[in-house]
């Protein structure tokens, strides 16, 4: 018993001595460096500190870790320490090539079983499709729930561009990366496995390690509100996490060459949605632009008056103290006519018109913590 107890306290600490425990806390601080940089660079301020990208990613990553480790070890899914190594080396390479928009588990899984099979013998040891297949169709249902949650965010990271005419325009960035730590069997070790799960049969013993995997995206809007674009998309990875669980039922059912295409399938279906995503995006109209009835809201500053007002991204004020505004100077210009009370009018993402109203304290009618396309840039 004590031996059993000893062996489990190691397979959860491999989780700390695993180099993509680190790799993937690097990059989220990465993600969180290059979004303040690049907000700095554009708007002079930032919509938060670096640690709001690594520390509010933590706990949701946990309990996926949990729920997921439950399906591996419901499942039995076992993985070799070879295959565990080259995941890990393909989620650096996809890492440093892409960031966030490449940490799919999909890519890393994927790539790493083809490349496993491409390889010459004794590169790698022989690793049993089946359970790689299901993790990749768990890990799909993961990222699409995760992208599906970002919907419920107002605020996202504002861009300032250039369109193709060489005119200013707005747009929202999303870039998010979560550690998932997942518990995976591998062969030999202490647990003897015989007759424990239905799924996948377990020939020899096991040993239980708490594995890092990342997961991560990237999008842009600037032709639409992020938050309705996230949505589509995390339905479309949810469908295609489904799809790839079909092919897993007709590879347990079928010819061993099955597996094939489901991977093939998961890797370029993630490719596809990526270009997918941007090129939708690109051909509609611009969203974040200068408008003669008004000025569009880029941002609301996280604990500004401007965001406990209730004024969100996307929206368009028309009127500050009943005076039409249509840049950010006559925006606060017209805030000062009464600099201890605000009266907004806005019209909102459905196009419906509202008025937002509150007191306001020393200042605040210079700082209401709202970022628009300065007035010198929306010509």
């Amino acid at each position: 018993m004590d031996h059993w107890f000893t062996d489990l306290l190691t397979g959860i600490g491999s989780f700390f001595i695993h180099p993509l425990t680190y790799i993937g806390l690097l990059a989220m601080i990465g993600i969180g460096y290059r979004r303040l940089k690049r907000e700095r660079k554009m708007f002079h301020t930032a919509t938060g500190l670096v640690g709001k990208d690594v520390f509010h990613r933590l706990l949701p990553g946990i309990l996926a870790g949990m729920v997921l480790s439950v399906v591996t070890v419901a499942s039995g899914t076992v993985l070799t320490p070879e295959f565990l190594l080259m995941t890990t080396a393909v989620y650096l390479v996809l890492v440093v090539i892409g960031g966030a928009g490449f940490a799919s588990p999909a890519y890393a899984l994927g790539l790493a079983l083809l490349l496993s099979y491409l390889l010459p013998l004794g590169w790698t040891t022989f690793i049993d499709p089946l359970p790689v297949l299901i993790l990749i169709a768990a890990f799909l249902f993961t990222e699409g729930v995760f992208m599906r949650l970002q919907s419920k965010r107002e605020q996202f990271s504002p861009l300032r561009l250039r369109s193709k005419r060489g005119k200013w325009i707005g747009g929202q960035r999303l870039d998010r990366m979560w550690l998932i730590p997942v518990c995976i069997f591998i062969p030999g070790g202490t647990f003897a496995t015989e007759g424990w799960w239905p799924l996948l049969p377990i020939a020899d013993d096991v040993s239980l390690l708490l594995v890092p995997f990342l997961v991560g995206f990237r999008l842009t809007a600037v032709g639409q509100l992020l938050r309705i674009k996230v949505k589509g998309a995390g339905t479309r990875l949810i469908a295609l996490g489904v799809l790839i669980t079909v092919g897993v039922a007709l590879f347990m059912y079928l010819s061993a060459w099955v597996w094939l295409p489901v991977v093939l399938i998961a890797v370029l279906g993630r490719i596809l949605m990526q270009v997918y995503e941007y090129v939708s995006d690109r051909m509609k109209d611009h969203y974040f632009v200068p408008r003669n009835e008004g000025v569009i809201i880029l941002s609301v500053l996280p604990g500004s008056p401007g965001e406990k007002m209730g004024l969100l991204p996307g929206e368009m004020v028309t009127k500050v103290h009943g005076e039409p505004v249509d840049t950010e100077w006559s925006f606060y210009q017209s805030l000062q006519i009464n600099s201890a009370y605000g009266r907004i009018e806005v019209i909102d993402a459905n196009g419906e018109q509202r008025v937002v109203k509150a007191a306001l304290y020393d200042n605040q009618h210079h700082e209401l913590g709202l970022l628009f396309l300065h007035p010198h840039e929306a010509s």
